[in-house]
């Protein structure tokens, strides 16, 4: 027993220092901000007396002062304080509806409904083990929720009554007359040891969609307030700011955001030095709003990874097409005598891509992402359009042949490419790595789902079925992709197999089949686990400066690939650093509404 007493408290630990609890703990938010999330747990709050039910094994017996017995005092206590912060009301049956069968508890009921299928027909022994994880957890919890208590109270001379009710049973010990020592055998401590996993977990992933709801709440609020754009400010200012949001929200250390942020300013000199302006120098395609760079956050197995893409500006002059790829050669001088990046791929094709024709969208881009072991890489996107669109496919063939991927361009012409569709950017990893990809997007002219698929089944791991997934998700299940912003497929190719993609991505648009970013999000989550989504969401809202739910286009591209057995799905965030762009009209298409439980790419996709 003793092993798993030990284990306990290290799982109480580890949930202590959650960003939950760093939430509920950062005094620079107001009580009511750090309480904004008690509507949402409800059903957890209601349903308590069935959770304690199937934890003791049978029937609770009904309470001796008369309430009713599926609500319990704590209940009205609950009701009574969420009156008093203005959270709701649940005096009507509509409000008792909303609140518990509302959009915002659909989590809590979920979390709810688990425990109790894990509880209920367990052993004595694992409930036990259960009834101290909640135990351990809900002290953790409320020992954050008091000091906010004592602050709301003395600012609004108001009292709140649940909070401390509970904590006064969680001293008593809420199961203190059903726990015993217990003596395991090796195989219950095996058991026991798993449930406390399980709880934690599931738990654990409430608290990370608990604090995304808290962080949305923060954004409208935020947003009731007219945002100014950022024109007094310089591009690296705004940037490094942007970065360091995002890293908090997802919760990088101090070492790996200082890295992102280093990179973003030595990538972003002289001209990231400018003032923002309220036009944009140049017409950037990385955004919407040309803003010149974007962020973006590639989550795989539940680690973030932050990258940004960025294009060198003029900074004195004009930004031109040809400045564009000047600073652009410059900035690759500089990483190559700071930091050792490698350019002999890049010079063996540097001619082939020089911009000639000048309507070209753009000449050369640079981006940077932090591995998760923490090793920074740098690639380079160039434009196989440099000299017209009509050269595109014949200036990438030439580009592989003198990279040595002869393999790669049949590959491309035989089984990518059909006759309308183009090849937007070349892409090289700056690195002398066998491993160092060479990267072909393309852009899909009016597919679907379906026609994507034979393009992705090009990488080896390809599970079928996942791109149709993907796209009904995001797309909606109707009709083909357009023309204007359509699918994109993006194909990797190494030295060692030059025939055949290490790995294909499927790049979506998203931003152009939502009404807004919140639609986007809600789409979203159908291809995520829970606590992933919930990464994401607080990536989200700390990059928006308005509600989700009147603009797109914050949330730009989603994409996903399979890779050494693992799902990638990366978001590609815009700042709008000119503000949100005109609002485009979306023909409503339904969100695919198949579960993962019932559809087995699904399952596939999320394992």
């Amino acid at each position: 027993m003793q092993r798993v007493l030990e284990y306990l408290r290290e799982k109480q630990r580890d949930f202590g220092g959650s960003p939950f609890v760093r939430f509920l703990q950062e005094t620079r938010f107001s009580p009511q901000d750090r309480l904004s999330f008690l509507p949402c747990v409800a059903p957890f709050v209601l349903g308590f007396r069935d959770l304690d039910r199937a934890l003791r094994g049978g029937e609770v017996e009904p309470p001796a002062d008369g309430t009713n017995p599926h609500e319990g005092p704590h209940w009205a206590l609950y009701v009574q304080d969420l009156q008093v912060l203005g959270l709701g009301t649940a005096n009507d049956f509509a409000g008792m509806l909303r609140l518990l069968w509302g959009a915002d508890g659909s989590q809590t009921r979920r979390a709810l409904y688990d425990l109790i299928d894990l509880a209920t027909g367990a052993s004595p022994a694992k409930n036990q083990v259960l009834m101290m994880a909640l135990e351990a957890m809900g002290r953790v919890t409320l020992e954050a929720l008091a000091p906010i208590v004592r602050a709301f109270e003395a600012r609004s001379r108001k009292k709140l009554v649940s909070i401390p009710f509970l904590s006064s049973k969680v001293e008593q010990g809420l199961w203190a007359e059903t726990t015993v020592e217990l003596d395991l055998r090796p195989e219950q401590e095996q058991e026991a040891l798993a449930a406390l996993d399980e709880a934690f977990q599931l738990l654990g992933e409430l608290s990370d969609l608990l604090l995304a709801h808290m962080q949305h709440q923060l954004e409208v609020k935020r947003a009731r307030f007219t945002w100014e754009p950022p024109s007094r400010l310089t591009f690296q200012e705004f940037g490094t700011a942007r970065i360091q949001a995002l890293c908090d929200a997802i919760g990088y250390d101090a070492e790996n955001t200082e890295t992102v942020k280093r990179f973003f300013t030595f990538m972003s000199s002289p001209w990231g030095e400018r003032r923002i302006g309220t036009t944009p120098p140049w017409k950037s395609d990385i955004t919407d709003d040309h803003t010149p760079f974007e962020l973006s956050l590639a989550i795989e197995s539940d680690r973030p990874e932050v990258r940004f893409l960025m294009e060198p500006q003029n900074a004195e002059g004009s930004t031109t097409l040809r400045t564009t790829w000047e600073d652009g050669l410059a900035l690759n001088e500089r990483l190559h005598q700071e930091f050792g990046v490698r350019l002999e791929r890049f010079e063996q094709v540097k001619d082939l891509f020089e911009p000639v024709d000048p309507n070209a969208r753009f000449a050369l881009w640079h981006a940077f992402f932090l591995k998760s072991n923490g090793r920074p890489d740098v690639k380079i996107y160039l434009n196989p359009a440099a000299r017209g669109p009509q050269h595109s496919k014949a200036v990438v063939r030439e580009a592989l042949e003198r990279l040595g991927f002869t393999g790669a361009w049949r590959c491309l012409s035989e089984q990518v490419c059909g006759e309308n569709d183009r090849i937007l950017y070349f892409s090289l990893d700056l690195s002398a790595h066998r491993a160092a990809r060479v990267k072909i997007y393309v852009s899909h002219q009016d597919t679907t789902a379906e026609e994507l698929e034979s393009v992705m089944a090009l990488s080896k791991e390809y599970v079928p079925g996942e791109a149709w997934v993907f796209c009904q998700a995001l797309k909606g299940p109707t009709g083909a992709f357009g023309t204007a912003r359509t699918a994109l497929t993006c194909l990797a190719f190494t030295s060692d197999e030059d025939e055949r993609p290490s790995s294909v991505t499927l790049h979506v648009p998203v931003r152009c089949f939502a009404r807004s970013d919140e639609e986007s999000m809600e789409r979203i989550r159908f291809l995520m686990e829970p606590h992933s989504h919930a990464v994401l969401g607080r990536a989200v809202a700390a990059l928006a400066h308005r509600p989700l739910d009147v603009g797109t286009g914050l949330i730009q591209w989603a994409s996903m690939r399979r890779q050494d057995g693992k799902v990638r799905t990366t978001f590609y965030l815009a700042t709008e650093a000119y503000g949100v762009p005109a609002q485009q009209t979306v023909a409503p298409q339904p969100a695919l509404r198949v579960s993962a439980e019932e559809n087995p790419e699904m399952r596939r996709l999320n394992a």
